[in-house]
């Protein structure tokens, strides 16, 4: 009796810690990737910085209806996240700023043929009757009716750290008023202009019920991203190139947690940068790179199993800059994590 007993015990013993060993293996897992990809214009040569070519358009297209990808709704996606739920592999989320008249001319007629889902994101102010360069209300209803999800992106298109808080409430009840008047309802998902904003905008984010808010600066979402401050990848002409598309379409979320500084506002200079990563193995091949506009900023890294300190050995320059961090995982995924800071 006492053997069986002692065998007993043991069996309990060895199952406890498989169970905790795998466990901390899924605790240590990135369990969700999505990689968005934002648009302003479609086939407006005066604007290459901002403006993909219908070429590259086509072929975006082509790629990402391919079967290996999963291109669901900017709403799904987050949602899934928020509670914990698992997305598809190579998820894809699409998203258009500004709501440029060649989205209804040009693009959206090629989304909706290939029941691609999009979120468009409204500067208030610039959606009048008879404008040269945006769509109106009337459109945008329609659009709505065809399924595209309409998003927030303030009322004037401003700086939003600039902007005293007040201000910033101000762009945000503004939009919120005309987009009760003109669409019943105001949207939960918002894009900052430039995709420049701060902590004390992030809690405003909060305050006015929005699910999440996303930035204009490269990387993959995953469950540690930052809600109010998530990544998109940027296309326009010089960055719109399919290699470029299927690069990030397969790329994973790194896992990145505790990020300093937390503001995306910085207020000292050189910023002390800072990361945890929720699989400390990827430290082995990570690399990061900053740019500002003055180029690339050279920079010491150091690693502490699963934290990672940067050191830079400049100031940053006055307006936005980025940080990209990637790694290979033992699966050779390529995961990348990306920041903008604002000075």
């Amino acid at each position: 009796m006492n053997n069986i007993k002692y065998i007993l015990l043991n069996f309990t013993k060895v199952v406890f810690f498989i169970f905790l060993y795998i466990s901390c293996l899924q605790a240590s897992n990135i369990k969700n990737s999505a990689t968005v990809f934002m648009y302003h214009k479609f086939g407006v040569e005066k604007y290459p910085t901002t403006s993909v070519t219908i070429e590259q358009l086509n072929n975006h297209i082509e790629e990402l209806t391919k079967n290996k990808y999963n291109i669901m709704p900017l709403d799904f996606i987050v949602d899934t996240i928020i509670n914990d739920g698992v997305l598809p592999n190579n998820t894809i989320g699409i998203s258009i700023d500004d709501a440029d008249k060649s989205f209804i001319e040009v693009a959206w007629p090629l989304f909706k043929e290939n029941n691609i889902p999009v979120t468009l994101f409204v500067t208030t102010k610039t959606i009048v009757k008879n404008s040269k360069n945006y769509i109106d209300w009337d459109q945008i209803r329609q659009l709505e009716k065809e399924g595209v999800t309409i998003g927030a992106h303030s009322h004037t298109h401003a700086h939003l750290p600039d902007l005293s808080i007040k201000e910033v409430i101000e762009e945000i009840e503004l939009s919120n008023k005309i987009f009760l008047k003109e669409l019943g309802k105001t949207p939960n998902l918002f894009a900052y202009p430039y995709g420049e904003t701060s902590e004390e905008i992030f809690q405003i984010m909060k305050d006015y019920n929005y699910k999440v808010a996303f930035g204009q600066h490269s990387g993959v979402i995953n469950e540690t991203s930052n809600m109010y401050y998530l990544p998109r990848f940027s296309l326009n002409e010089k960055y719109g190139e399919i290699d470029r598309v299927k690069f990030a379409a397969n790329a994973k979320g790194l896992g990145v947690y505790d990020f300093i500084p937390m503001s995306p506002h910085i207020s000292k200079n050189p910023p002390f940068i800072g990361f945890s990563l929720l699989d400390e193995k990827l430290s082995m091949s990570l690399d990061c790179f900053i740019f500002d506009s003055s180029g690339q900023v050279e920079k010491e890294i150091y690693k502490f199993n699963e934290r990672i300190e940067i050191r830079l050995s400049r100031e940053l320059s006055k307006g936005r800059s980025r940080i990209n961090c990637t790694a290979k995982d033992d699966e050779g995924n390529w995961r990348w994590f990306g920041h903008q800071l604002y000075n």
